[in-house]
């Protein structure tokens, strides 16, 4: 759950950064997107195993050009950092496990 809410934060402040004019920025939206590709990159982990966080990418992408109504180049430069922060979150989780 913790993940999902700095996802969203992230996903929120990477659009206000890069598209703050263009991008509709809602939490109700934001909200919507982060827990819909969490809960397919999920599944597709299930069945295509570490592919899913590419398919995910693009889900993501996709979502956030169609629901925040922005372009895809500035969909695509949203996307890179919510990847690099959840790839950093993840590599964080396991260095604190250890």
């Amino acid at each position: 759950m913790a993940q999902i809410a700095i996802s969203s934060f992230v996903l929120c402040i990477s659009l206000y950064l890069i598209a703050r004019h263009e991008a509709e920025i809602s939490l109700p939206v934001i909200l919507m997107i982060t827990v819909a590709v969490s809960v397919i990159s999920i599944l597709l982990s299930l069945a295509i195993g570490p592919f899913a966080f590419l398919v995910a990418l693009f889900i993501l992408a996709y979502a956030v050009r169609r629901f925040c109504y922005i372009s895809w180049p500035k969909a695509w430069a949203v996307t890179g950092v919510y990847a690099v922060t959840n790839i950093s979150l993840a590599v964080g989780t396991v260095m604190l496990r250890r």
